[in-house]
């Protein structure tokens, strides 16, 4: 069903797929439960409140349940506690909403009985279609018949993943986030022979995370909607999304598994409350005992894109010191630059570190998105939406005479407007986008193209090349970075511009 239609209100609806809640009883998104119109403002605080309601409010919803109310009693209730709810929150929910709302809290109802009981239940006497058939009992049906389908998210087991971490520590025999990831590797390879194929490679990036990483952690920080985690002991973990804090069903095993964790996040412990930090940019503390004397407690935030610096991206080790100081080069000369990778991969990250960068110079950004917000004298923000698509305010950035014009999350219709712009001889251009879309740019007309990719749940600048496509870096695939040529075709500009000693130090 598309999003701007209108959903069915009749019965059948409720009892739809679409309309169920969440296997795990946490209760849907609000855009799932009906479509989310108007003003951008009340839909994200829609959106807030009713994560908000959702964890809060449980008890009162479940409270409506009992006392022996007739269902029209129990909905009136519980139409009562989210009314009260939102409007004490500024927001006052149509007639429609409302019965939504409660329609998606009757179906999750506790299952100690049926809401609706009817006078007379149908008799269970089974009545054959015919004679015959009433004389032959019908075949024996295995349960495999009514197995469903291999779910897509759920593939591995708790006990089949701790078996193998528990053969892979047996084999290294020592502490395996001190040894070399290949070490650790072929350890777990040799504890996964014999493992269903289909599950060895899930199986061995968990059990990987598990020996060499940050376990529980790592899967939460896959999940990119998830801001911020907060771990207040082995089996309470929250998470933050849209601003809101809620329950996350990951666990640690036990305490010691905690701190285990917890010492890999710290490295070198000085006091009871250490900051940490990761090489995605991410921050938080953690706290030890006696400070926590039940445990390690921790908060880590994720690193905003917006707030990536050349300097966190060379000390994470996206790219490396000399790479930097190409971008550097290459935005103060004007050069027409685009990034280029998959979704996820840092795109904003770099551009917002190299927009940064050029300090007091005047920048004017365009994209979908506030990534870009930071306050500054010299930089102008204009942010694209459905009323005032990209592809149409790309001109109209360049008539803010930039020095330097960042544009992000190019798609290929843009991308064909941007083309065009750079055709007709524009200069300073740094963009970023998708393959599809950066595929549409003219080769001819581009100085630099900057490709990122996703290296161990971070981005890592893969190559840069210049405009005949000769590899001017590129990462190898042991780790590091490695200088492949010494001349740029964009050399002649680079100097022309004052940078030219500059730019033969890079590539010496």
């Amino acid at each position: 069903m598309d999003g701007g239609e209108r959903l069915d209100e009749g019965p059948a609806a409720l009892n739809s797929v679409l309309e169920r809640p969440h296997a795990d009883g946490r209760a849907r998104p609000l855009e799932e439960i009906f479509p989310l119109r108007g003003d951008v403002g009340r839909a994200r605080l829609m959106q807030e409140t009713w994560r908000a309601f959702t964890v809060g409010m449980a008890g009162r919803v479940a409270a409506a349940f009992g006392d022996g109310r007739s269902p029209p009693e129990i909905a009136y209730a519980i139409g009562e506690v989210v009314h009260n709810y939102f409007r004490t929150r500024g927001l006052t929910l149509t007639s429609y909403e409302l019965r939504r709302l409660v329609a998606e809290l009757l179906v999750q109802r506790p299952t100690s009985g049926p809401l609706v009981q009817f006078a007379s239940e149908p008799s269970t006497r089974t009545t054959a279609w015919t004679d015959a058939d009433a004389a032959t009992p019908p075949p024996a049906i295995g349960d495999a018949v009514f197995a469903g389908p291999p779910s897509r998210l759920v593939t591995v087991t708790p006990r089949a993943l701790a078996d193998v971490v528990a053969k892979g520590r047996a084999r290294l025999g020592a502490e395996p986030f001190g040894l070399p990831r290949k070490v650790v590797i072929d350890a777990i390879a040799a504890a996964l022979d014999g493992s269903p194929s289909d599950e060895r490679d899930r199986l061995a990036a968990l059990a990987l995370s598990e020996l060499c990483g940050l376990g529980p952690i790592d899967r939460l920080w896959a999940d990119r909607s998830i801001r911020a985690v907060f771990v207040n002991g082995p089996d309470t973990l929250h998470v933050e999304r849209d601003g809101v804090i809620e329950p996350s069903q990951e666990r640690f095993r036990d305490r010691s598994h905690l701190e285990e964790i917890a010492r890999r996040l710290v490295r070198r412990q000085t006091g009871p409350a250490a900051a940490i930090s990761l090489r995605d940019g991410s921050e938080g503390v953690v706290l030890f005992p006696p400070a926590a004397p039940s445990g390690p407690v921790l908060a880590l935030r994720r690193g905003e894109p917006g707030e990536a610096t050349l300097e966190r991206l060379v000390g994470g080790a996206r790219l490396s010191r000399p790479m930097a100081d190409l971008l550097r080069i290459a935005t103060r000369s004007r050069l027409n630059a685009l990034v280029v990778g998959p979704a996820g991969a840092g795109k904003t990250a770099l551009l917002a570190a190299l927009a940064r960068d050029l300090g007091d110079t005047r920048v004017v950004t365009v994209a979908p998105h506030r990534e870009f917000r930071w306050p500054s004298a010299s930089k102008v923000e204009i942010t694209a939406s459905a009323q005032a698509p990209l592809a149409t305010l790309l001109a109209a950035g360049l008539q803010l005479r930039p020095e330097v014009l960042v544009v992000d999350s190019l798609q290929p219709a843009d991308a064909a407007v941007l083309g065009g712009l750079l055709s007709a001889g524009a200069r300073g251009i740094l963009a970023a986008g998708e393959p599809e879309a950066i595929a549409v740019v003219p080769r001819q007309c581009v100085d630099l193209l900057v490709s990122v990719g996703r290296l161990h749940g971070s981005f890592v600048v893969t190559s840069i090349e210049d405009g005949t496509g000769a590899q001017l870096f590129a990462y190898r695939q042991d780790g590091g970075f490695q200088r492949r040529a010494t001349t740029a075709s964009f050399a002649g500009t680079v100097h022309e511009s004052g940078y030219g000693e500059a730019l033969s130090s890079v590539l010496r």
